[in-house]
């Protein structure tokens, strides 16, 4: 079926084509693809099957929970539940990002969900507002999706952000010890590791922007194709969605180390090394 009208210059994707379903049995057969990674990684005594089992029962959980709670978000898209889930998922991420980069969450854990919030609240109501034109602000079918993708790239860069930043400074302890006895200031010492900590947590976002299309088709793109949208609708949210994700990645991998280091230093600038969890 050829999916455009009768004027060539204008797409006009037939919105009436459905989605091929994916049912339980299509559902197994898709799992049964990590069977021989279990077998490659039993052979190669890789140590990886334990993990991997608890990982994949866990998405398959955990996603089937999603659909079935937010069928009901959706259906009573009343702004304070709407609202209340995002607080969830940022609890959710700041908690995650702390475990992940081997520091103790109880010492820095509100700092980080500052860090996380307030980009995340600036990128959300500038999307919804200057580029989606919505009524509702906090229309869940809108938010929690734009919210999920936002948070999802932005705990990748802050763990990223975060672990570098932390074991830099303690690695280089005697370089950044001199730096602070020559007269430079907290900041000044260093500014180094969060110049190099930033570059690595954006790297992946980067190379991501630049060869986007090329490389690879973007999810979100895939998804409202597969949906029914035309690939121009398609292609713009998915710019706007990577620009936003990018600009809120940024910012909060600024203020996770911004607010974090005020309670990970003592006041003569020498980093306290109880915020590091204990090596098993």
């Amino acid at each position: 079926m050829i999916p455009f009208g009768k004027n060539w210059g204008q797409l006009k994707y037939i919105h009436s084509m459905e989605t091929a379903n994916i049912g339980i049995v299509s559902l197994i057969m898709g799992m049964l693809l990590l069977a021989p990674v279990f077998f490659v990684a039993w052979r190669l005594k890789i140590g990886i099957g334990r993990e991997l089992a608890i990982s994949a029962l866990r998405m398959v959980l955990q996603l089937g929970l999603v659909a079935i709670y937010l069928k009901y978000i959706f259906l009573l898209n009343k702004t304070w539940l709407n609202l209340l889930y995002v607080l969830l998922m940022a609890l959710a991420a700041g908690y995650s990002s702390l475990r992940s980069s081997s520091l103790k969450v109880n010492k820095i854990f509100i700092a980080s969900l500052v860090a996380i919030l307030i980009p995340l609240a600036v990128t959300i109501l500038y999307f919804n507002i200057a580029i989606l034109r919505l009524e509702n602000l906090f229309n869940a079918m809108y938010l929690i999706p734009l919210v999920g993708l936002m948070l999802g790239n932005t705990l990748k860069s802050n763990i990223v952000t975060m672990k570098s930043f932390y074991n830099a400074v303690d690695s280089d302890e005697k370089q950044y010890h001199y730096r602070l006895a020559m007269g430079a200031t907290k900041n000044e010492a260093l500014l180094p590791y969060l110049r190099n900590s930033l570059k690595l947590s954006l790297a992946p976002n980067l190379a991501t922007m630049a060869t986007v299309g090329i490389v690879s088709l973007p999810g979100m793109m895939t998804g409202q194709i597969l949906g029914g949208s035309s690939p121009g609708l398609a292609v713009r949210y998915q710019v706007m969605v990577m620009v936003a994700i990018f600009f809120n990645s940024f910012f909060s991998n600024i203020l996770q180390i911004y607010l974090t280091h005020r309670f990970s230093f003592n006041k003569f600038g020498i980093l306290r090394k109880e915020i590091f969890k204990k090596k098993e």
